[in-house]
């Protein structure tokens, strides 16, 4: 399994367990201290345009994380039941209730905003989209739950492959 894989399954576990435990609030992320040894975390590179002043919360009451950058498409598909700046060093919000046509809608929009499309899977259990603007990445992964529908996350990385 390649590392991106690893870690987005990573964080869609994180995320789906946080929504398991009945985490409706808008999750907030720490950086570790300064004194904590091991490798740090990159921040957004600054000339990434980010959506802070033009996202506004959902009917749920959480928002789409505000430093998702702006050339990402909002994901309308399903209902956000998560939002964080910093999850692993990436940007992502989780959703739950999602419709049967985000595949191909998600899909269009990410093309649409200049995405290249590196991966498009379909199948009973869900979807997978990778798409990529070299070095950055998004991922939008959902998995059939049996009481949510179609659920799972958009990941934005500054350095595609992580």
């Amino acid at each position: 399994m390649n590392r991106k894989r690893f870690v987005v399954l990573g964080v869609l576990g994180f995320v789906l367990s946080l929504a398991a435990v009945g985490c409706g609030k808008q999750a907030t992320a720490t950086t570790a201290p300064a004194s904590t040894t091991g490798p740090q975390l990159q921040a957004t590179p600054a000339s990434v345009e980010t959506a802070a002043s033009t996202v506004g919360p959902t009917n749920s009451g959480i928002q789409w994380p505000s430093k998702m950058p702006t050339d990402v498409p909002q994901f309308t598909y399903g209902t956000i039941t998560g939002s964080n700046n910093n999850v692993m060093g990436s940007i992502q919000a989780a959703y739950k209730n999602v419709s049967k046509d985000a595949f191909t809608k998600y899909k269009a929009d990410l093309k649409a905003a200049g995405w290249k499309i590196t991966n498009a899977t379909q199948s009973a259990d869900g979807f997978e989209i990778d798409a990529a603007k070299a070095p950055r990445g998004v991922v939008a992964m959902f998995i059939n739950s049996k009481n949510d529908g179609l659920k799972g996350a958009i990941t934005y990385n500054d350095k595609s492959g992580q």
